[in-house]
């Protein structure tokens, strides 16, 4: 009877360490990383005397123009706000000036390429990253104003 205790303790601990269909361990997808990178990018130190509430314009929440490589706004935040993500129609509309368009977002496989402008600043930056699990560290960057 010992015995058969000890076979169901060990079959139901088993068990629950099954890893479900499609269910991935570390949960590090494509999406994941694109979003994570993101947040690094809008809080690299470098760039944080630029980015600031545009208190002057009556523009609180940082905006990002969303274009083809955004299939989905991403849920993040900067200055305890919701970033905004526009399309260029919406920002016209809206007469937002201050506002941050990615030129270009690669990732391959463990890094990640990013080129961007903040027009408002007149500035503008590129960046390497490289990824450890899954979260993005900087490699190098090139800022530079206009």
């Amino acid at each position: 009877m010992a015995y058969l205790k000890y076979v169901f303790i060990y079959f139901l601990i088993t068990c629950s360490n099954v890893k479900q269909k499609g269910e991935d361990v570390n949960q590090c997808t494509q999406s994941v990383k694109f979003v994570n990178l993101i947040k690094e990018v809008i809080d690299m130190p470098t760039l944080q005397p630029y980015f600031h509430k545009q208190t002057y314009i009556d523009q609180k929440q940082l905006v990002i123009l969303k274009n083809y490589q955004f299939k989905n706004s991403i849920k993040i935040s900067k200055f305890g706000l919701p970033v905004v993500f526009l399309r260029e129609n919406e920002i016209t509309s809206k007469r937002i000036k201050a506002f941050i368009k990615f030129e270009k977002i690669q990732i391959v496989g463990d890094s990640a390429n990013v080129y961007f402008r903040y027009n408002i600043e007149g500035i503008g930056c590129k960046a390497k990253y490289y990824l450890i699990d899954c979260n993005w560290k900087l490699k190098n960057v090139v800022l530079w104003e206009n």
